[in-house]
């Protein structure tokens, strides 16, 4: 009897019409359970069989997996998972070695005892095993068994194989299409939600995939992305680098990388394209990745930004201990320079000698500006309104850039407008920032071809009570694009070992603090101009009440004065010596320990700093030894730039003499002193 024709105990079908139904029937089937619950079934009922099991073995081939099960009621079910070797040595060496197995009666000699004892206790009595060999491996086996004697032909082996091949080629397919929709749900999930922009193109650069983040980088729906191209979506020159990198990687045949700056602003992105070949005898494709970098640059320039300013703040604070440095040791000799020649112009009155000696003072008060000049700069400390005339500043501030705009070729043009109100201001500060827009313009214009003019003007203001400064350059000017930016903290266009950028920013913060405007405006020819508004504010009017006489108060007073620098000593000595003073000088505050336990001093002038006792300890003596003595102390210093000092001077609360002095400074500083005594 053939094959086709072989008949069938339970189906009443042929062999070979079983096979056509199942085939029907699993067609299109994608669930594994399913097929294997439909294979087992039918298979059984062809058969009219007791059990038909279908079992997996794992990588090792120690343990089987009952996958799919049926059975007619008869038999126990074989379920779960059980060792191999539990039905004996006979039967898994056949298997392993991919030996179809086929008995009939638990006598049969091809069973071994424990395979037996297994067949027995399953109820297995005839069966037909079919083992799957996958790449060298044992991977699977579909068994028909009965509980019953019962002959098999080489037909029924013949069907039974054929099954488990189809099977196991069914399985497969339905793992590999749960593998692809499970493959295709997550990627839809990652194109969907991922932050980061994904497409697929086709050989002629068509967009044949498009993520909604490709999408809004694009500006357009994905479904007006998907068949066109690059150069149909973009401008061209990104167009342009798109295509590029595309081409590149198709040519490399491997990953391309480059950053892309993506519309106007500072929007930049990672593009990653690589190639992709679906079927070798096709054209390669192209797809992308383009990760949003853009917060990952902002903090790397802000990084940057931090680093600079790190590295700006460590030159400011090494600029401020040096000018701190030269600023005291300049002092010293400048006081002595200032007194002696005011000494002299004043023993000299009315003689042809008056006159030099004006000018050797007068350049030592322009010297002691500049110097004041650097200390202001370099303090940091609270602003001090207080009247101030614009235009004195302003030529405080050109005295002492002077120099250098001449040595730079510049011509300095000023065009400073008389009778200007005075303003509530701190004239430091001030003086500050016009010193930073004089030596912005003296850099800007360094190297520029063609003439180099600097014009300072002061007028009144356009808006009712201000004044208005402005400082112009015939340098390069400063870009549109930059007119907002170099007023950031650290931003400079300069050279790294010429800008610090902070100059701007910190002059912006001082204007402000004034309730003014800083602003840089476009020069009609090229150029920068920089204006300075500032509001007048409430000038104090002069106090009515009346001043203590106080060269009535100084005639026969006694004075001591307490200085390591014995020439800065005598200098003082003899300044006040013209105000009425008898004065006793002691070399440090030892020593002046010694004048004051028992003697009496209207006033007691004492440096602030000196080797042996310093004035800082002499004052906290005095306070617990004579306290009355007090009233009439006052302290020297060129140490304006130590925090610990200024915070001394602050808790101290007396009168201070900023060296190098003037006649007019010692003055304000007897006046201070009188006014406290007559108040205490």
């Amino acid at each position: 009897m053939t094959h086709a024709q072989t008949p069938n105990a339970g189906s009443g079908l042929s062999h070979e019409g079983f096979l056509g139904t199942l085939r029907d029937r699993l067609r299109n089937e994608v669930d594994c359970d399913v097929i294997l619950h439909q294979t087992s079934r039918r298979l059984g009922e062809h058969f009219g069989a007791s059990r038909v099991g279908y079992m997996e073995l794992d990588d090792s081939t120690v343990d089987m997996l009952a996958r799919g099960h049926w059975t007619d009621g008869s038999v126990p079910e074989i379920a779960g998972r059980m060792p191999f070797e539990s039905f004996g040595k006979a039967i898994t060496s056949s298997h392993r070695r991919g030996e179809i197995w086929m008995h009939n009666g638990l006598d049969s000699p091809q069973l071994d005892e424990v395979g037996r004892a297994a067949c027995t206790a399953y109820g297995i009595v005839s069966a037909i095993t079919v083992p799957l060999i996958k790449n060298d491996r044992l991977v699977s086996i579909l068994s028909v068994q009965q509980s019953s004697l019962r002959s098999w032909s080489s037909e029924d082996v013949e069907l039974v194989a054929e099954v488990a091949e189809r099977t196991w080629a069914t399985l497969e397919r339905a793992r590999a299409e749960a593998a692809r929709r499970e493959s295709d749900a997550l990627l839809y999930t990652i194109m969907t939600h991922a932050p980061i922009g994904i497409y697929l193109k086709d050989a002629a650069g068509r967009y044949l995939v498009a993520n909604p983040e490709i999408a809004r980088r694009l500006g357009r729906p994905a479904t007006e992305i998907v068949g066109r191209t690059a150069p149909d979506l973009l401008a061209k020159p990104l167009a342009c680098q798109i295509e590029q990198l595309e081409k590149e990687a198709l040519r490399r045949d491997t990953l391309q990388v480059s950053e892309q700056q993506f519309g106007a602003g500072d929007e930049t992105v990672l593009a990653m394209r690589f190639p992709v070949r679906p079927d070798p005898d096709m054209p390669a494709r192209v797809a992308g990745f383009d990760v949003d970098i853009t917060a990952l640059k902002r903090a790397e320039r802000e990084l940057e930004r931090s680093r600079e300013a790190l590295y700006q703040s460590e030159k400011l604070n090494a600029l401020g201990s040096l000018l701190a440095g030269v600023s005291h040791e300049l002092n010293n000799p400048l006081a002595i320079i200032l007194a002696q020649a005011e000494l002299l112009e004043h023993q000299l009155a009315g003689s042809p000698e008056a006159d030099r000696v004006g000018k050797i003072r007068r350049a030592a008060e322009r010297s002691a500006r500049i110097v004041q000049t650097f200390l202001a700069m370099a303090r940091q400390r609270s602003p001090r309104h207080a009247p101030v005339s614009i235009n004195e500043v302003v030529t405080a501030a050109l005295d002492l850039t002077e120099y250098g705009l001449r040595s730079s070729g510049v011509l300095l043009d000023r065009r400073l407008s008389a009778d200007l109100p005075a303003l509530m201001a701190d004239s430091d500060q001030l003086h500050q920032v016009f010193m930073n827009l004089i030596v912005n313009a003296q850099q800007a214009m360094e190297g520029h071809a063609g003439k180099r003019k600097l014009s300072v003007t002061t007028a009144a203001g356009q808006e009712p009570g201000t004044v208005v400064v402005e400082v112009a350059d015939t340098g390069p000017g400063v870009p549109a694009e930059l007119q907002r930016r170099i007023f950031e903290p650290f931003f400079t266009t300069k050279p790294q070992e010429k800008g610090t950028g902070v100059g701007l920013s910190f002059s912006l913060g001082l204007v402000e603090a004034h309730g003014g405007r800083l602003e840089v405006l476009d020069r009609p020819g090229g150029g920068a101009c920089f204006r300075v508004s500032l509001p007048i504010g409430a000038v104090a009017a002069p106090q009515s009440e009346s001043k203590p006489d106080v060269q009535a108060m100084q005639n026969g007073r006694t004075a001591l004065i307490v200085d390591d620098e014995r020439d800065i000593a005598e200098a003082l000595a003899d300044l006040l010596g013209l105000e009425g003073f008898r004065c006793t000088i002691v070399g440090g505050g030892i020593e002046a320990q010694g004048h004051l336990r028992d003697g009496e001093f209207d006033l007691i002038i004492s440096d602030l700093r000196m080797p042996d006792m310093d004035g800082t300890a002499l004052f906290g003596w005095l306070q617990r030894a004579r306290p009355e003595l007090l009233r009439g102390f006052a302290f020297s210093t060129g140490d304006t730039l130590s925090p610990s000092a200024a915070r001394f001077l602050a808790r101290a609360g007396r009168p201070c003499l900023d060296k190098p002095f003037t006649r007019a400074a010692l003055r304000a500083l007897l006046a201070q002193v009188a006014d406290a005594s007559a108040r205490a």
